[in-house]
């Protein structure tokens, strides 16, 4: 029979954190063997991987075998390493490309490019107002928002570049970035060390396991492990899929699978901050059955979020996070009383305008865990969990991004106007049309690069796409007057129009901003009713009275 090569010894099993490995990588001390394939990832690969790590998603293990290695200069993607020789280099079996895009993405020097190239998909920026991570636009023109994510490599680097940001006055965002920083670098990925020797033998080892891994085999496609954990075709639905299918139903738009996923684990009263892996560890069979289970609760909560939270579509739900706080509530109170849902609504905007004291990822643990079999008492704890106090009034985001939190709540607010049709003066069906339109929804009112501040969510207006939204407001006023209420509707008063329909572009847009900036004040005031007693309701007062005595 055949002699196939055996490990002198069990690999070691251990944890680096991100910035541990990207120094290692930096000091030469991680090597990449011939037989390693040639790097492929693309922009959104590379975008994908840094957007799991920040969001605390498992990205699988790593793999090395441990041998010496001579001096040299080492390729890292497009960077160069001056690498001295060691007895004891970690030489990557698997993993090259997730390494390669930490340690370029990280350790690169500034600056960095501004558009986009195809043979360097390692410039990437992070955007704290819709806490993504993105390459740089076509155009060339980088948000000053942005943060080169070079900068998170070093916590005190990052905190001397915040010092000459020119954002560094906005809390938020710069409590965001600080988050992000240190998200990246502190997050532990397991891996696997082999000291395989220096023999042939043992260099064969780690070839065969790297095309185990890599080439052989049938591993189970997602479908096939959702269904084995979540349901099979006796039961509908059974699958994340047919979940969103059946909640689409509702008529607020398509729940993506993965919020889906947190808010089972929500359900089950779990933490949803912890990755999957660790809860299956724990319980294998603590999901079995939670997507049939969350269908009526999850449409409790798509019903709340439209009709106490004022939110016609989740094209406009911001921080949808809290989706799994609520899937919490509604699974313990399935028909709560109207002063809770008022309650139950005011929380959520205070959370959501910044009122939280405690970080998302703590604020969705802790609201998860005080909720309980006491209708009332869970919403007094929850509330107790944001401050009452009025943050800094709101401003206008710089530019328009549909997925940031800022500027849903200002098409929120613009929601709220009953914005009407150009064409007919006819109510539109906001939620009926996000539905057909999706972003395109949002129309430009001028092209951008026409006009200076056409960036801004000022130059947005909702209406069907396609519409010739500049043309159609200038016959409108002309034929209607500078305070037709169809106008009105979309935040135009009659100083705006008046601009408009001479040609002035740019103070138009300036005017129409101080308009929405009032009207988003307002909004938000009303929502999150920060003046208001927040009381539990007075049977419920009466009846804790009755217990003291």
């Amino acid at each position: 029979m055949p002699s196939f090569p055996r490990l002198p010894r069990k690999p070691e099993a251990r944890t680096d954190k991100v910035e541990d490995l990207v120094y290692r990588v930096l000091r030469g001390l991680i090597r990449v063997p011939q037989f390693q394939r040639s790097l492929r990832w693309q922009a959104s690969d590379v975008a994908d991987l840094f957007d799991s790590i920040y969001r605390g998603f498992p990205i699988g293990s790593l793999l090395f075998y441990k041998r010496a290695a001579p001096a040299e200069r080492v390729q890292v993607g497009p960077m160069t390493v001056d690498a001295p020789e060691t007895g004891g280099a970690w030489w990557v079996v698997d993993g090259q490309q997730r390494l390669t895009s930490l340690a370029v993405c990280l350790a690169r020097s500034m600056p960095l490019a501004e558009r986009p190239s195809q043979d360097d998909p390692y410039v990437l920026y992070f955007d704290p107002e819709s806490q993504a991570f993105k390459g740089p636009p076509s155009a060339g023109d980088v948000p000053s928002t942005w943060i080169p994510l070079p900068q998170l490599l070093e916590s005190s680097q990052l905190s001397e570049w915040m010092f000459a940001w020119e954002h560094r006055e906005n809390e938020e965002l710069r409590r965001l970035v600080f988050e992000a920083g240190t998200r990246i670098r502190e997050y532990a990925i397991p891996l696997y060390l082999i000291d395989a020797g220096e023999d042939g033998e043992s260099r064969e080892v780690a070839r065969q396991i790297y095309y185990r891994i890599n080439q052989t085999g049938h591993p189970l496609k997602w479908p096939e492990v959702h269904k084995a954990l979540f349901g099979s075709d006796e039961s509908h639905p059974s699958t994340l899929a047919d979940l969103a299918d059946e909640l689409a139903d509702v008529g607020m738009g398509r729940l993506d699978e993965h919020r889906l996923l947190t808010s089972l684990i929500a359900l089950r009263g779990e933490d949803p901050t912890r990755s999957l892996r660790d809860h299956l560890r724990r319980d294998p069979e603590f999901l079995r059955g939670a997507v049939q289970d969350g269908l009526p609760v999850i449409r409790r909560v798509l019903s709340f979020l439209r009709q106490d939270v004022e939110i016609p579509h989740l094209r406009l739900l911001p921080k949808s996070i809290l989706v799994d706080v609520l899937t919490r509530f509604f699974a313990r109170h399935e028909d709560p009383g109207p002063r809770s849902r008022m309650l139950l609504a005011r929380w959520y905007w205070r959370a959501v305008l910044g009122a939280g004291a405690f970080d998302d990822r703590t604020l969705r643990r802790r609201g998860i865990s005080v909720v309980n079999d006491d209708e009332e008492g869970s919403i007094q704890a929850l509330l107790k969990l944001v401050r009452k106090e009025r943050p800094r009034p709101l401003d206008l985001p710089d530019a328009f991004d549909t997925r940031s939190d800022a500027n849903r709540i200002v098409l929120l607010t613009l929601a709220h106007h009953a914005p009407r049709e150009l064409t007919t003066g006819k109510p539109l069906d906001i939620a009926g049309l996000i539905a057909e339109e999706d972003k395109g929804a949002f129309n430009k009112i001028f092209k951008q690069g026409d006009v200076e501040g056409a960036r801004s969510p000022a130059n947005r207006i909702i209406q069907r796409k396609g519409t010739q939204v500049h043309q159609l407001l200038r016959q409108r006023i002309a034929d209607h007057g500078p305070e037709d209420p169809v106008v009105a509707s979309h935040g135009i008063d009659r100083q705006a129009a008046e601009l408009l329909v001479n040609d002035d572009s740019e103070e138009f847009l300036a005017r129409r901003a101080e308009t929405l900036t009032r009207e988003v004040r307002r909004f938000a005031d009303r929502v999150a009713a920060w003046d208001h007693n927040d009381r539990p309701s007075v049977e419920y007062l009466l009846a804790e009275e009755g217990e003291v005595a």
